[in-house]
């Protein structure tokens, strides 16, 4: 892994290069300056650093608090304006970071190619396709949580007291499990395997890397001049070595399974399609697709389930309702049991969804000049209501999804609280909207189930 101080040339010419390219492009006046916004912010930084810095996106609902769903920020490196609102293109930069960690899959694609690999791949995650993979979902489960019982025991005796747990680390190795088996059928042993053990490590060098300020710098200099995201800031080589890794398991389960005749999971599928042309990808896209399934679905599933487990700790009284909703079926769970037959399961999922999202903010930008419609009108500083909002080509925009899943407006007067039974609500459901993933998040569902299942703790 790089130094970071073998950089001291790239970190003294990326301010200069902004500098000159605000000078000479971004010189113009910018449409977007009648919004309202926090003012001027930090010469270098703008308010961007205020955002990398802070916590459960407190910057963003400290603003929306004060100016409304749609307000401007100060861009870093002399960058104009940023707007804070709905949803546009995916931004270049983001893009290309994507590239960098899971190649060009799914959430790199957009346009006529996202739509091409969205066929593709959209009959795995059929209900049916979840359904004949349950027994390895359920396999997992139980083998994940039976490693944690035996850790407790052996760590801290019978009584679990004292006991400091990252409980993370189990539920990547728990959610490591279901994906290699249900993507390319590989058997991680339960984050115990070399190959998991490499990118367990890889993925904690990368996420150490993303909290350094030179992470912010590599971003904000690649939104200005995006070949300067293949340059190796530390936290871009860490997604490359990512990548690379994933790379070499996907080579060697290829190798290995198309030519015993295995058809059992996505990856050799995917393979065999092809052949047969069937389906049209390259190679190169099938590694990127199975680098999508671990680093998106993998991590994002794995913090989901941390993060909810951490809700319920702070919250006993939805414990003892989910413990009792358990013992009130009183069997191994089912598919349909847990997707449709368990309201308190569900809720608490979806609460947790809501409180913590996958994506804690998307970045943006329009690729040709147009106005944004504002649902709910902005205040300009001098009173003047303003409805709608031109901008030009490049103008770059954010969509703070955990403040905007916070709004006093939208969710009530206890949005910041955890409330499951929210849920109860009829007119809650049409806020949910499903995606290519929605039957995946059964793996949350299941895992969960099998951490909170007092039946485990009765052998009668």
């Amino acid at each position: 892994m790089s130094d970071y101080t073998n950089y001291p040339a790239l970190l003294v010419a990326t301010p200069v290069a902004c500098w000159l390219a605000h000078k000479l492009i971004w010189s113009k006046p910018n449409p977007v300056g009648r919004l309202p916004g926090p003012g001027d912010g930090h010469w270098f930084w703008g308010h961007e650093l205020a955002i990398f810095e802070s916590s459960h996106e407190e910057a963003y609902s400290r603003w929306m608090d004060s100016y409304g769903t749609t307000y401007k920020i100060k861009g870093a490196l002399f960058h104009p304006d940023i707007i804070v609102t709905g949803d546009q293109k995916k931004a270049p930069t983001i893009r290309s970071f994507a590239e960098r960690l899971i190649g060009r899959g799914l959430v790199w694609a957009e346009g006529s190619g996202h739509k091409r690999q969205r066929q593709q791949l959209s009959p795995f995650f059929t209900t049916q396709a979840i359904r004949d993979t349950f027994n390895t979902i359920n396999a997992c489960a139980h083998k994940g949580t039976d490693n944690l019982e035996e850790h407790l025991n052996e760590s801290a005796g019978n009584s679990k007291q004292g006991l400091a747990l990252n409980i993370t680390e189990w539920t990547s190795s728990i959610t490591l499990d279901v994906i290699g088996r249900f993507a390319f059928n590989y058997d991680f042993d339960s984050g115990r395997s070399p190959a998991a053990q490499v990118l367990k490590h890889l993925w904690h060098e990368s996420e150490k890397a993303g909290l350094h300020w030179t992470a912010l710098l590599g971003q904000v200099a690649a939104r200005a001049f995006p070949f300067m995201s293949y340059l190796l800031f530390p936290f871009l080589e860490s997604q490359v070595m990512v990548k690379r890794k994933l790379h070499e398991i996907a080579q060697s389960i290829i190798d290995g399974d198309v030519k015993e005749g295995k058809e059992k999971d996505m990856l050799t599928t995917m393979v065999k399609l092809t052949s047969r042309g069937e389906i049209t990808s390259t190679r190169e896209e099938l590694f990127d697709h199975m680098s999508t399934m671990v680093v998106a679905g993998q991590e994002t599933t794995s913090g989901s389930l941390g993060f909810t487990l951490y809700l319920l700790a702070k919250n006993p009284k939805y414990q003892t309702r989910l413990r009792e909703e358990i013992l009130q079926l009183g069997r191994e769970p089912t598919y349909d049991d847990l997707t449709s037959g368990m309201p308190w399961l569900d809720a608490i999922m979806k609460e947790s969804f809501r409180q913590r999202p996958l994506v804690s903010h998307m970045e943006r930008i329009a690729t040709e000049d147009g106005v944004i419609k504002l649902e709910n009108p902005a205040q300009a500083e001098d009173g003047t209501i303003i409805t709608e909002v031109a901008m030009k080509a490049g103008q770059v925009i954010y969509i703070p999804t955990i403040a905007m899943n916070h709004i006093k407006s939208v969710w009530g007067d206890d949005a910041d609280e955890f409330k499951p039974e929210r849920w109860f609500e009829p007119e809650m459901a049409e806020r949910v909207t499903k995606n290519l993933g929605w039957n995946v998040d059964l793996v949350v569902i299941r895992v969960l189930y099998s951490f909170v299942d007092p039946m485990q703790d009765d052998p009668g």
